[in-house]
């Protein structure tokens, strides 16, 4: 499979026509607002998305419609993968709000800054408030 110059593994696109990478394959698959949420911090965060391991385990392409997440495969091999403990916390959280398992929400201690600021969005996103804004303090 062709790796496209952003880095991201390249996915063929529906009916032929140009690849797409996998990011832009993720975020067409996602309609529902859970979907939209986790996969927009997914592609935010960048460093997860970009791991052959993760995408493995994360990203299925056996059906008609595309490439899409399969959540509940990815909380059932999370501990199977090489993580920090961040990453673990990270994607533990985003399956949280896809809805796939339950985490206490005192983990995000565990958060660094960027990743914590990318959950704090993505709650905002689910919740489906426009107005909140998570971002640096002026």
């Amino acid at each position: 499979m062709p790796i496209s110059r952003d880095n991201d593994v390249a996915v063929p696109e529906p009916g032929g026509g140009p690849p797409l990478s996998v990011p832009s394959a993720l975020q067409r698959w996602a309609v529902t607002g859970r979907d939209r949420a986790v996969v927009t911090a997914l592609v935010e965060e960048g460093a997860l998305l970009s791991r052959e391991d993760v995408c493995r385990v994360l990203v299925r392409d056996d059906g008609p419609g595309g490439p899409r997440c399969d959540w509940v495969r990815l909380a059932g091999r999370l501990d199977g993968l090489e993580l920090t403990a961040s990453e673990r916390v990270f994607l533990a959280l985003l399956l949280s709000m896809a809805g796939s398992q339950q985490v206490e929400l005192s983990l995000v201690q565990h958060l660094d800054e960027g990743r914590l600021a990318i959950v704090l969005r993505a709650l905002v996103r689910l919740s489906g408030n426009s107005r909140i804004a998570v971002g640096t303090r002026v």
